[in-house]
């Protein structure tokens, strides 16, 4: 149980090397990254100690120390290499502390789990075999892992399975057979009745949640009827879960409840798991803090002991979480890769009009710089290149001539929100009324009936808080093709209803994606995220089509289009052979920041200015959680 997150700082130089940029981060230009989870790790962070490299929470701090390194490899981040400042990582803590650790179940659990997720070997760290510490505290007879409590026996029987261990079958009868008759857990276990009756305690959800999650990583679903059936009952009008029903919504609790649905493989963002209209993923979202953290009800601000929880929530993994963290990647090196692509696009731009110069596409491209400038928290308004103009004002400059075609409208739509200008009166242009004339009512068609230029346009009406006409949602949804993907147009040639004959292709499926995300359509997910899933390339990332090798663009359009699907796109299930599509992006990264199409000799603009928002884990349209994503007047130095 805990709370989380997140404040990174972006600050780069043209040219300035990557240590030289991570070595900025802290600096004035301080903004809030734009994922939460993310946000919620870096808000850690700045707790951690600088002298044993833990969290420290009194009796609770080998837990919550554990517990942030779980959530710092469910997002991709090494724990080995995470610390505050110069000081040790919170792994050289966990080391430090195992034998203390396994004194008892719970924090023992706790502790296998963090061990394997940093990819550590738990049955040698910090000089114990924390499997064999933790079966010592197994009882034979009665099943039991320790105290009885349902925490300490579920994070037992989790971390013997993210061990690769075998659980014993009297462990998890034991934790099935403690359900009490409303289909809930509660506190604990053993029961006072030597007759085998309840002990009188309420079923609680965090309790259940935490069960319901152990079985189910020993393959045992046969509980998950009746204990979801109680849970939905907990469920607050707000999406979020109290610890028992009238105690109000809590971070730990909906964050737990959270995981125990992906564990149970239902879908936490689905209608049936809205109150309202509100999720639990909503609810975390709409609570966290502008530093990152997490409030529990009733305090005064943000702790780490709320907030560590948070995190794998966040990033949709249940315990134990499967990672594919690793590689040294930290907060600080993620950062200094957008704001080194950043940097080195400034590099690009023109110091005439502002504009990256690139032919036809220069307001497309311009308006994606801006974009990915306000992801990694730079303001759009002010940057340019030297004493010249900025991007923004070249924009404005041609806005009537983006808006003559659907994409480039709703690429500089999306980029005029993100800038935080008035999409209604920009450049002397009204924008969505400029879009809203190349709507063709009959088709649901936005301009060309491309699927980019459809996307774009949706995801610019939803970025300006406008209402998506329904036919346009459906054309969309119904262009899908049969094998799960989309392709290049959306207008079929047949006219018969068949499809066009065009192969499905990453970026058209991507950006449909994200497009139906957006408006709230998820139906299509399942079957688009399949398809994407057959495309991805042994390094991690993704090519246009099968078998034309990875390059960048597709990776970062696939990468974003997993965040508004609700997946976590460094989980251990989107990792080929370890690589991650976030990995291929860093590891590609060319040293001037800048990224190289594949055949080409060099890194240019065009292929570069679409990968910053996916650097910062942001799908389109932009959003950025409860703080901005860049303060007003921050640019490069």
């Amino acid at each position: 149980m805990g709370r989380t997150s997140r404040v990174v700082a972006l600050a780069t130089a043209a040219g300035m090397g990557a240590a030289g940029i991570a070595a900025s981060i802290g600096s004035s230009r301080a903004v809030a990254q734009v994922d939460p989870a993310s946000h919620a790790i870096a808000y850690l962070q700045t707790q951690q100690s600088g002298t044993d490299g833990s969290i420290p929470e009194g009796s609770s701090t080998i837990a919550v120390s554990a517990q942030y390194a779980i959530g710092a490899a469910a997002a991709g981040y090494d724990p080995t290499v995470l610390r505050h400042g110069s000081g040790p990582s919170v792994m050289t803590y966990l080391a430090a502390h195992a034998a203390a650790a396994c004194a008892t179940a719970g924090p023992c659990g706790w502790l296998i789990q963090a061990v394997v997720a940093a990819h550590r070997n738990p049955s040698s760290f910090g000089g114990v075999n924390l499997i064999t510490a933790l079966n010592a505290l197994y009882h034979g007879k009665t099943g039991v892992y320790g105290d009885g409590e349902a925490f300490s026996e579920s994070l037992a029987v989790q971390a013997l399975v993210a061990a690769g261990q075998t659980v014993p079958s009297a462990a998890i009868h034991h934790l099935a057979a403690a359900q009490d008759s409303d289909g809930g857990w509660d506190f604990l276990l053993i029961k006072d009745d030597p007759n085998g009756g309840t002990n009188f305690d309420t079923s609680d959800t965090n309790s259940t949640a935490m069960v319901l999650m152990a079985l189910n990583a020993t393959g045992r679903r046969g509980r998950n009827a009746t204990a979801l059936a109680w849970l939905h009952t907990q469920q607050d009008s707000d999406g979020g879960f109290p610890y028992q029903a009238g105690a109000g919504t809590d971070p730990d609790s909906t964050a737990l409840v959270l995981q125990a649905l992906i564990a149970a493989a239902r879908n936490p963002v689905a209608a049936n798991w809205a109150m309202g209209g509100n999720t639990a993923l909503g609810s975390l979202l709409a609570t966290q803090d502008s530093n990152g953290g997490y409030t529990f009800p009733g305090d005064t601000g943000p702790d780490p002991f709320t907030t560590a929880q948070v995190p794998p929530a966040l990033d949709l993994e249940s315990f134990p979480v499967t990672s594919a963290a690793g590689g040294k990647v930290t907060l600080a090196s993620e950062a200094a890769a957008g704001a080194h692509a950043i940097a080195y696009l400034q590099t690009q731009q023109s110091g005439t009009d502002g504009s990256i110069p690139e032919g036809s596409s220069t307001i497309a491209v311009s308006a994606q710089y801006a974009i990915g400038a306000a992801a990694a928290g730079y303001d759009p308004t002010v940057l340019r290149h030297g004493s010249g103009p900025s991007v923004m004002t070249y924009l404005a400059a041609h806005a009537a001539a983006a808006c003559a075609t659907a994409g480039p409208c709703g690429w500089l739509i999306q980029a005029v929100v993100a800038a935080h200008r008035n999409p209604s009166s920009f450049g002397g242009v009204n924008l969505i009324t400029a879009l809203n004339a190349l709507y063709h009512g009959k088709t649901g068609v936005y301009g060309d009936g491309e699927a980019f230029s459809e996307s774009l346009a949706v995801q610019a009406l939803v970025a300006a808080g406008q209402t998506v006409p329904s036919a346009a949602i459906h054309h969309l949804a119904a262009a899908q093709d049969s094998d799960g993907g989309w392709d290049f147009l959306l207008i079929k040639d047949d006219p018969n209803g068949g499809t066009n004959f065009d192969t499905s292709d990453t970026n058209s499926t991507a950006m449909v994606l994200m497009a139906l995300n957006a408006t709230g359509r998820r139906g299509r997910n399942a079957t688009a995220l399949a398809w994407l899933h057959t495309q991805q390339d042994s390094d991690g990332g993704f090519p246009y089509q099968a078998g034309a090798g990875t390059d960048p663009d597709s990776t970062a359009l696939v990468l974003q289009a997993l965040i508004a699907a609700a997946r976590n796109p460094v989980a251990a299930n989107w990792a080929m052979g370890g690589n991650t599509a976030l990995g291929s992006l860093l590891a590609t990264q060319d040293s001037n920041g800048g990224y190289t199409f594949p055949g080409d000799t060099g890194p240019d603009p065009f292929t570069t200015a679409q990968v910053p928002p996916a650097l910062e884990r942001a799908a389109f349209p932009l959003t950025c959680g409860p703080a901005p994503c860049f303060k007003a007047g921050a640019t490069l130095p």
